[in-house]
């Protein structure tokens, strides 16, 4: 009040006055005697007076037209109008901080009108006059148009000013007027500062304008030399400070200029009480910490003490101003442990013991749990990291690798990263890598730069072109397109199996490509198999790096899932916050946790096996025998990964999964065996070397479980299970020294076994092995097919281990109006990622719909001739791999040039469809490449459109949006599982040597996918809300096939699925994954006002 009292300039009964005592005002100014003062004769004008509240404010109306009018006069003559211009402006300002309400709201509704030019008079004037007074009145003018209790129109005032270039007006005068030249105008500098602490959070490039403006130290001095602390003034210089330390440049200069001094001296003169000025120090703090230099500056001049006493003190704080304190002290602590003083530092100077006390203390409700969640995690950085109780990061299946020649040289763009990428992209095709640190996104921009996006593309990405004699090696493969077809009674299965294929010639051969059309492992096989029998004999001629000691119960009896609604976990907020205090009080006291071994794959591999018999199962016999105490565990099965198991508490067991082959990293797929469990309580299982940032398990998902009783009681399904499930950061560290230790990952679940004395088996999701795949193409080969089908199966090469990799070859018999020949191609593959299982379920889904009887089955084949690689990559799905193969490499970013040694499969699919498209002239009319998706739920497509191409040549190609887009228009339409509004047509140039864009780019296949599909479930949709299972992985394989069809058919221009399909062509979407309870806030909540943080 005492602020606005001495704002107002007049007396509120001259405000009534009306334009007539304006008039007598100005008659007795003194007039210059030049020709400015006709002009100013406008303010003698006669006013015609009106009855009531119309009159009134017509009267305000006029009054505030003339004082603007007589403003933007004088102001052409501001030196000769002195005095004039000084008391319109005075005038001005007493109206619009009237304390009339009436007044008050005309004069500032006639001031931020739209369309009026109000602020530009003003605004004008306030960088042209030199009178300190009227610089005043009108700084506090915009002051007033902008205040809080303005109203909705603030905003777009803010918005105004900002666009005007008002910043640079604002930063000019303060920098004026703190110049020791000139003297000071208190009245005309708290204005301005207070403006400048209202805009600048709206005005985006605020730090950039006081940079060059050379403001940035300017403000620093005012804080440290007049306003530490002043009552007023501090709020809108630390709202000043809090956008300039948003920006990295402006953070280091106010580094190097002291700032932590001087917030240091700040909250020592303003105190530890909960208020405004506390909260803004605080998130000043919170954005400088985020350079490391800050960080070490804040240990050594006692700054990280004041932010410990404010964060010790947390419980003397109440309501919405606790949380945001304890938010910005904790976040900043956060920031603190970038630095090894900074961990050190908080170590040593009870900083744990004060986490450790809110952890324990933290009030119970839903906000608070992201701040125990983030105190958890700065205990975990502060701690000492720990090496896992491993002997080597290396995984303890080892492939020799020493007699392969190395990988060529010339690389593409995005194999230039693969060191890199290999150890942090997420698990699909175009996944975007957002958890990357900020140091390694601007490398990555440095980069991009460095490459030019104008090049031409055979300079940008040179790809091996192979000469036709060499793709003449695949001509037999491609017999039905090239020979003539064979005499009627052929057999509709064109699949020997009872054949000998050609010997390999060597586990390493580059000469490696079969000519026989039969699998060298189904030879031998009797119709009268039965399931158990054939698959053991398939898994027993299956070469795996770690010799297998058993067949897996549900791979041998072909465990399925039943059919119906799956609901995803709801976590229980008391059971996660238990788990993370758990788990930080095991790291603080570890002399109080036991560890005891109970399984060790690198102890087993150590000892020979010399497997003479057939692997076989015997779960059955073992059923309701009990062992020693406590739970035993297996993985020596195919596609199983334990690597050890440690009991740490009578009922609860840290368990270590392998990464994958001659690797040290990728941990993400799971499946073992459980036994000699003891049904009367619950077991918690802790899989302590997750290198994922984000899981699935923290948004709904569970592990799944088969038991073997169960099965036996006819009831041989996957289902779900576990509760308090948990996925948080641990005190393990990643091996290698490196600067910036990563920490892994914990997967915590509890689990209550359906039956004691029970053989089980928990996996990350459904297994879908190498084993089982053979076995479904040798129970294809051998049932009653359509007369009309043409079905064969033959060996496109043989693996570094020496396994076959099947390639199908579907479609209708030939006929003399419908040859073989005139037929388009589909390539279709999958499992290039081998913990992606979930795409051999829906790659299984697409296989029988093929093989059926039904009429749009049979319309396909007859429109198509199909070729099919359904695994990729069947070294890595054998050793239980998530990533990558033999050759610690990910398949998926070596289509550009792969290695015809190292990456033979790839080599060779490419060179199938390089065949089609250079001998046979037929460029595919769809390719499709089947994957899984660990961080997103839903099915969905990623495709390539030129016009969104990272390559500025590509906006140059001819392109038919629809042609690109019609199909995921068509599996909105008839897959219910699909999500239409995740589909993204983005051309990366990190993707550049994947399947996808490679056969886009490389051979013009213009309807290139990558279909994703969840690992976990849904969230829109008719399944939202439930798990994915195998019948929808299934239903979306058929789907995608009847989608084929009605595009083929051209039933798809109706007005519904045209537009949809022409809105689909402008979705560029970003991944967006779901962030870890304890980021709900980390990376978002720093730019958002009071108002919208209470609100999240």
């Amino acid at each position: 009040m005492e602020a606005q009292r001495r704002r107002v300039s007049v007396n509120s009964s001259v405000e009534q006055s009306g334009a007539a005592s304006l008039a007598s005002e100005s008659s007795s100014q003194q007039r210059p005697r030049d020709e400015s003062v006709a002009c100013l004769r406008i303010d003698a004008a006669p006013v015609t007076y009106l009855p009531g509240n119309v009159s009134a404010a017509m009267s305000d109306d006029s009054l505030n037209d003339i004082l603007l009018d007589r403003i933007r006069q004088c102001a052409l003559r501001p030196v000769d109008n002195a005095e004039l211009l000084r008391s319109s402006a005075a005038r001005l300002h007493s109206r619009a901080a009237s304390q009339d309400r009436d007044i008050r709201e005309r004069t500032l509704s006639r001031l931020r009108r739209k369309r009026s030019d109000a602020l530009d008079i003003l605004m004008g004037l306030l960088e042209s006059v030199r009178d300190h007074v009227t610089a005043a009145s009108v700084a506090g003018t915009i002051r007033e148009c902008i205040a809080h209790k303005t109203g909705s129109m603030r905003g777009p005032t803010m918005r105004r000013l900002v666009d005007m270039n008002a910043t640079q007006v604002f930063v000019k005068l303060v920098i004026t007027l703190n110049s020791r030249e000139v003297g000071q105008s208190e009245v005309l500098m708290q204005e301005l500062l207070w403006i400048l602490g209202q805009i600048s959070p709206k005005d985006s490039k605020f730090s950039i304008k006081a940079r060059l403006l050379n403001g940035v130290k300017v403000f620093h001095s005012l804080l440290r030399a007049r306003y530490f602390n002043h009552n007023r003034m501090l709020v809108p210089l630390l709202l000043i400070m809090k956008s300039l330390a948003k920006n990295a440049t402006t953070t280091h200069v106010l580094v190097k200029d002291g700032i932590c001094t001087t917030l240091d001296k700040t909250m020592i003169a303003n105190g530890y009480s909960p208020n405004t000025k506390l909260k803004l120090l605080l998130t000043v703090i919170c954005y400088l910490s985020r350079s490391n230099r800050f960080c070490t500056r804040m240990v050594k001049v006692g700054l990280g003490q004041q932010v410990l006493r404010v964060f010790e003190r947390w419980e003397r704080f109440d309501g919405k101003m606790r949380y945001r304190i304890c938010y910005y002290t904790l976040q900043t602590l956060q920031n603190l442990c970038s630095t090894k003083i900074g961990r050190t530092y908080i170590s040593t100077g009870n900083g744990l013991s004060y986490l450790h006390k809110f952890c324990t203390n933290c009030p119970d409700n839903v906000q608070h749990d992201t701040l125990m969640s983030k105190a958890c995690t700065i205990i975990s950085l502060c701690l000492e990291k720990k090496d896992l109780p491993i002997s080597t990061p290396l995984s303890p299946a080892r492939f020799p690798l020493a007699d392969l020649c190395k990988v060529d040289s010339t690389k593409s763009v995005s194999d230039s990263d693969d060191s890199v990428s290999d150890q942090l992209e997420d698990e699909s095709d175009d996944d975007d890598d957002e958890n990357l640190d900020q140091d390694m996104k601007e490398k990555d921009r440095s980069e991009n730069d460095a490459c030019p996006s104008v090049l031409p593309n055979n300079l940008l990405f040179p790809a091996r072109r192979r000469d036709s004699d060499d793709l003449h090696m695949y001509d037999q493969k491609w017999s039905e397109m090239i020979s003539p077809p064979c005499d009627k009674n052929r057999l509709s299965r064109n699949c020997s199996l009872n054949l000998v294929d050609k010997k390999n010639d060597g586990r390493h051969s580059n000469n490696n490509v079969g000519n026989s059309s039969n699998l060298k492992i189904l030879s031998g096989f009797s119709l009268k198999d039965t399931h158990r029998t054939a698959y053991c004999k398939i898994a027993s001629r299956v070469n795996s790096v770690i010799p297998f000691v058993k067949v897996a119960y549900p791979d041998m009896i072909g465990g399925t899932q039943l059919d119906g609604p799956d609901p995803l976990f709801v976590r229980d907020r008391k059971s996660y916050r238990s788990k993370l205090l758990t788990s930080i009080e095991r790291n603080l006291y570890p002399e109080h946790t036991s560890s005891n071994v109970i399984y060790d794959m690198d102890h087993l591999v150590t000892i020979q096996n010399d497997r003479k018999e057939d692997l076989t199962n015997f779960d059955e016999e073992r059923l309701g025998i009990p062992e020693l105490n406590g739970l035993k565990f297996e993985s020596r099965f195919e596609s199983g990964n334990l690597r050890k198991a440690i009991q740490v508490g009578p009922r609860e067991y840290d368990l270590i999964m392998m990464p994958d082959v001659n690797s040290s990293h990728h941990h993400n797929w799971f499946y073992f065996e459980v036994s000699n469990m003891d049904n009367s309580s619950p077991y918690t299982l802790n899989i302590i070397n997750c290198d994922k940032p984000n899981s699935q398990f923290n948004f709904g998902m569970r592990p799944l479980l088969f038991s073997v009783k169960e099965a036996v009681q006819n009831r041989p399904i996957w289902m779900r299970a576990g509760t308090d499930i948990c996925y948080f950061k641990n005190a393990y560290s990643w091996p290698g020294k490196t600067k910036k230790k990563k920490t892994f990952q914990t997967i915590s679940f509890t689990i209550q076994f359906p039956h004691s004395l029970d053989v089980c088996y928990i996996a990350y999701h459904f297994p879908y092995t190498y084993s089982k795949l053979m076995y479904n193409i040798w129970h294809w080969s051998n049932r009653l097919l359509p007369c009309n089908l043409y079905f064969r199966v033959e060996n496109l090469c043989c693996t570094l281990n020496n396994n076959e990799t099947p390639l199908l070859t579907i479609t209708a018999k030939e006929t003399e109006d419908n040859k073989l020949k005139d037929r388009e191609v589909v390539f279709l593959t999958a499992r290039v990622h081998p913990g992606e299982s979930n795409a051999s379920y829906v790659m299984q889904g697409t296989l029988t719909f093929l093989l059926g009887d039904s009429a749009p089955a049979a319309s396909l084949r007859s429109k198509f001739v199909f070729k099919i690689m359904p695994m990729l990559n069947p070294e890595g799905v054998i050793n239980g791999c998530y990533r990558c193969g033999l050759s610690d490499e990910d398949l998926n970013r070596k289509w550009n040039n792969p290695d015809p040694k190292r990456h033979s499969v790839i080599y060779h699919t490419k060179g199938l469809i390089e065949y089609s498209c250079r001998l046979l002239k037929k460029v595919p009319f769809v390719y499709c490449d089947y994957h899984g998706h660990s961080r997103r739920k839903n099915v969905f497509l990623f495709g390539c459109s030129p016009a969104q191409s990272w390559l500025s040549s590509d906006k140059d190609l001819p392109e038919s949006p629809i042609d690109v887009t019609m199909l995921p228009a068509l599996l909105s339409s008839v897959a219910p599982a699909f999500d239409l509004s995740q589909c993204s047509f983005v051309v990366e140039q990190g993707k550049e040597a994947t399947a996808r864009i490679s056969v886009w780019r490389q051979f013009g296949v213009q309807r290139s996918y990558t279909m994703e599909s969840s690992y976990c479930g849904f969230d829109v949709g008719l399944y939202k809300g439930n798990h994915m299972t195998i019948p929808i992985l299934e239903e979306m394989g058929r789907t995608f096939c009847v989608a084929l069809l009605y595009l083929s058919e051209g039933n798809w221009l109706g007005d519904n699925l045209d537009s949809e399909a022409k809105l689909l062509s402008s979705i560029s979407l970003k991944d967006s994954t779901e962030p870890r309870l304890e980021d709900y806030i980390e990376s978002s909540d720093s730019d958002l006002s009071d108002n919208e943080m209470d609100k999240k």
